[in-house]
C-alpha cells in the first residue's frame, strides 16, 4: 500500500493505514525533519483523527522507511520558530508539542517510533514518547537544549526520567551526550535495534501483529 501526503509544509506528513494502524512518516526536502508549529499542528489533528477512527497501532518515522530507505528521524523544533518566540508566543507552541507528546503515550492505543539517523532535540523528545522504541544501526540520539541555553517545551523533561532514569535524563540532557544504537539500549532509550535492511518488514509486521488492545 502506497502512503498518501496528508499535509504538506517544510516538513510533511505521509500516511499508509492499514485494518487497525496507521503509519505515519516525516517527509522533508532536506531530510531533517524539523518540527515547525504547522508541522506539529498538522500531526496533532492527524493523530486525533486516528484515535476516533479506532486505530489500535500507530507508528511513527522518517518517510522514507516506508520504501525501505534510510533517513533521519528528526532534528528537532525549527530553530528559526524557535528563535523568534516571545514569552506569549512560546507557551501556544509549547502546548501544540506537548499534545503531540500526550497522544503518543496515550493508553488505547499502541504507538511505535523508529529513531534512525538524527534525532535531536525535540526530535529526541518525540522519539522517546513511543511506547516502543527501535534504533536503526547509524542513529545519533542527543538532546542539546541545554547548551543552547533552551528549555524545552515538548515534555522531555518529563519523558527523560520516566525513560531512562533520573541518572540516565542528567546524562542525555545536562551532560550533552550523543547515544550510538547500541548505547540507546543501553540505556533503555530504545527495546530494539534493527539492521537497515531489516527495518521495512520489521515495522510492518508489528503493525500487522495485533488490531485490537
Amino acid at each position: 500500500m502506497s502512503p498518501r501526503r496528508v499535509f504538506e509544509g517544510t516538513t510533511s506528513l505521509l500516511l499508509r493505514e492499514g485494518s487497525g494502524w496507521a503509519w505515519i512518516g516525516l517527509d522533508s526536502t532536506d531530510g531533517l525533519h524539523r518540527l515547525s508549529m504547522a508541522t506539529l499542528e498538522a500531526l496533532d489533528r492527524l493523530l486525533t483523527d486516528l484515535r476516533w477512527a479506532g486505530k489500535a497501532r500507530i507508528s511513527l518515522s522518517g518517510a522514507p522507511w516506508m520504501a525501505g530507505r534510510p533517513c533521519h528521524f528528526s532534528a528537532g523544533a525549527d530553530l528559526h520558530e524557535v528563535l523568534a518566540l516571545d514569552p506569549v508566543s512560546a507557551e501556544p507552541f509549547a502546548r501544540r508539542g506537548q499534545r503531540v507528546m500526550d497522544h503518543l503515550v496515550w493508553r488505547g492505543w499502541r504507538t511505535l517510533t523508529v529513531l534512525s539517523g538524527a534525532a535531536m532535540g525535540g526530535g529526541c523528545d518525540l522519539a522517546l514518547h513511543g511506547q516502543e522504541r527501535w534504533a536503526v544501526e547509524g542513529l545519533r540520539l542527543k538532546h542539546p537544549a541545554a547548551k543552547h541555553g533552551i528549555l524545552t517545551g515538548f515534555g522531555g523533561t518529563v519523558r527523560l526520567p520516566e525513560v531512562l532514569g533520573a541518572e540516565g535524563a542528567a546524562r542525555l540532557f545536562e551532560g550533552l551526550q550523543t547515544w550510538d544504537e547500541a548505547a540507546a539500549l543501553q540505556a533503555g532509550a530504545v527495546h530494539r535495534v534493527l539492521a537497515a535492511q531489516d527495518t521495512l518488514a520489521a515495522v510492518e509486521a508489528w503493525l500487522e501483529a495485533h488490531t485490537a488492545i
